[in-house]
This record gives C-alpha cells, structure tokens and sequence, in this order.
C-alpha cells in the first residue's frame, strides 16, 4: 500500500493596498499602500488583486514596473493597456505573500513581525503592541495599556532589546510618555528611526 503524502499547506495572503485610481493614460495603476512603504517591492512579480467581502478567485496581471509614488506606487503592468482598463480596477486589493513579510537573518525586520509583542518600559509591562502608526517621522507602537492605548515611538534612543523568542520589547521611556494625562511625545535629539535587525539568537540589542 502507497503511503499517503500529506497536503501543502496553503500560501497565506496579506492585504497591503488598494488600486485607489488609474495614472496616466497608459494603463499605470496608483497604489495607495496601507503602511505607506513596501520593502517587499522588488520580490512582487505579479499583482494579486481581490474584492472586498467577495468570494471571488483574484485577479493576476504580470509586473512589468512599479516605483514608489507618494503613500503609494506606481505599477505598469504588460495586460493593462489603457486608462479605461486601469480605472475597471479602482477599489481591489493588493495582497501579497505573507513570506514577504519576514525578515531574514541580518535583515531589517518588520513591523508586522512585533505585533502582539508585549512592551517593558524598565522592566514594568506596559502592555501589548496592537497596531501601529506613523508620525510623518517616525513608526509608532500603539501599545495597550492599562488605562488607554498609547503611541510609543519605535526608536533606537529608547528600545534596549527586542526579544523575539518570548516576543517582548525592552524600553526605557521618557517620563511622561505614557502618562495616563500626558500625550506621546518625543524628546529633541531622539527621533532616529529604529532599524532592527533580526537575529538568530534569543535576543537583539537595539
């Protein structure tokens, strides 16, 4: 008797944009991204486009250019001709493979990667990362915490280690910052973004 081999499982997807309108008359789509970046641009060779709250199988078109453009990109792909096309597309959503979203080892990791990661500010838990934000400047952790959620800036100045193994983060933060009066702010001189790498070992020192 042959054994069984077991099933793949399922690529995963993540939602990262929306075709918020055609560009030009060429058949260029606009991006508008969610985090307003894509370090993951140059491993996309096809767009995968869904409709929201749809059962629908997506829709794929090849990559044949994409550039950065705003909060957004710009992608020229080889089936979309002209703007008529490329305006039948305004509303779908970009997804792309979940793997896009890991980092390697050495390289910059994700913010994706730290959800749910719970935050010590000298050792005294403030709360779980739920989401994130952006100042314009910097990235921002919205931390749960007990009294409110609160917007932490993710910045070397204040981040000692990033403990991937029991998934925290270790901060020293400003007095005042998340006061359940004060509203985040941050301090002159401390506004360099975090750039975390990710590493093999328990720990990374910030």
């Amino acid at each position: 008797m042959s054994e069984s081999v077991p099933e793949a499982a399922p690529e995963s997807f993540v939602k990262v944009g929306k075709i918020k309108d055609a560009h030009g008359i060429r058949g260029e789509l606009f991006v508008l991204l969610f985090a307003g970046e894509a370090d993951w641009l140059t491993k996309m060779k096809d767009l995968r486009l869904v409709k929201e709250s749809s059962e629908l199988p997506p829709q794929f078109f090849s990559v044949k250019s994409a550039r950065f453009h705003k909060n957004g990109m710009i992608v020229k792909t080889n089936e979309i001709k002209d703007r008529n096309q490329a305006e039948s597309l305004k509303g779908l959503v970009l997804e792309i493979p979940e793997a896009f979203l890991v980092s390697k080892p050495g390289e910059a990791i994700f913010l994706r990667e730290i959800l749910g990661f719970e935050v010590f500010n000298d050792g005294v838990l403030v709360g779980p990362i739920v989401k994130f934000s952006s100042n314009t400047a910097q990235d921002l952790l919205v931390v749960k915490a007990a009294h409110a959620e609160v917007e932490i800036p993710y910045v070397k100045a204040f981040t000692k280690k990033v403990d991937y193994k029991n998934r925290k983060i270790e901060m020293t933060l400003p007095k005042g910052l998340i006061g359940d009066d004060d509203e985040p702010v941050v301090r002159d001189g401390q506004n360099d973004a975090l750039a975390d790498e990710h590493d093999d070992d328990d720990g990374t020192d910030a």
